[in-house]
């Protein structure tokens, strides 16, 4: 463990952009702040005033669910199998590039961060629940895995350099932010030049039927279970049909966009569109890092459309944007 501590340190930076150094059981930077390891997990959040309230709100409420859990899965092997029966995770496998420096912002437990950890890359997991990350270093440990860090780290406090990853992955996170631009500026500073960012976000139309489902919910609660296609699965654990339920239905704060409204921030940051899902369709020929989009004007209807998919809105009408710096 304090061989691994001592090669993450070498990766990280104090806010005075000095390394930071490992001192047996804590981090340190030159200024003497302190950092500790909680359960194996390092402690590296530093406060940003403007968004606390919100993510103060939202810490408490992902250390008390844990999505994913690791309740199906025995193995590294049965996260393979599991994690290769999404195509879309199936592809960043295939295609991130060997020896890739990843980082997985909003991580939770671990699940995308620990199945990419094959072919010499480094992946570096963050998240606000320690409750998450433990579950995610437990399964590391098991499965022998050397090469993915997880920590407790705020992504309007990032502890690395600017222009360091090869990839930046984000799906599902930003959304519960106070302030999802900000956040996804935060990021994209640490992205190389010629690095490529997946940014998965709730989708403003595509979300609707779940906002209608989160109305009846509240009025009577387990009884209308079976509107919701996850939640009437009986082949799937009820604890983890309840940790879906509380994730899409009962998070504190969630915004919702149009995929034009977040092309703004990626133009405003010279970012070029490979692909935008599920506006484009995935088959065993897509390439989701190497052609630039042609779907990224005359959206209107295309995204009213997502309204009426019901495959989208049963999923929680997630988009992806992924694009080259």
């Amino acid at each position: 463990m304090i061989d691994r501590f001592n090669k993450l340190a070498q990766f990280l930076i104090g806010q005075n952009k000095k390394k930071l150094i490992f001192n047996n059981n804590f981090f340190t930077d030159d200024e003497k702040k302190f950092f500790l390891i909680n359960n194996s997990i390092p402690d590296f959040f530093i406060e940003d005033s403007e968004t606390k309230k919100i993510t103060d709100i939202q810490d408490k409420f992902y250390n008390e669910i844990k999505f994913p859990n690791y309740d199906d899965l025995d193995d590294f092997s049965s996260l393979i199998d599991k994690a290769n029966k999404s195509i879309f995770a199936k592809f960043l496998d295939e295609q991130i590039k060997f020896g890739s420096k990843i980082l997985e912002v909003g991580c939770g437990t671990g699940q995308l961060s620990n199945f990419l950890s094959r072919y010499n890359r480094k992946l570096f997991g963050i998240d606000l629940s320690e409750s998450s990350l433990a579950m995610a270093e437990n399964f590391r440990i098991k499965s022998d895995i050397d090469n993915v860090y997880f920590m407790k780290m705020n992504l309007f406090n990032l502890l690395f350099n600017d222009n360091f990853f090869d990839y930046i992955i984000s799906i599902g996170c930003l959304h519960h932010t106070q302030d999802p631009k900000k956040a996804f500026f935060s990021i994209e500073k640490k992205l190389k030049e010629g690095g490529y960012i997946v940014l998965g976000l709730y989708h403003k139309y595509g979300r609707i039927y779940t906002k209608i489902r989160k109305m009846i919910f509240s009025v009577f609660g387990e009884k209308v279970f079976f509107l919701d296609k996850y939640l009437r699965n009986k082949n799937i654990s009820y604890q983890k049909r309840l940790t879906w339920y509380k994730d899409q239905y009962k998070s504190p704060h969630e915004i919702s966009y149009t995929i034009k409204e977040v092309l703004e921030w990626f133009e405003e940051k010279n970012l070029k569109i490979t692909k935008i899902l599920p506006i484009e369709n995935l088959d065993i020929n897509s390439k989701l890092f190497d052609d630039y989009s042609k779907n990224c004007n005359n959206l209107g209807m295309k995204e009213i459309m997502l309204a009426l998919n019901v495959s989208h809105a049963s999923e929680g009408g997630l988009f992806t944007i992924i694009a080259k710096k």
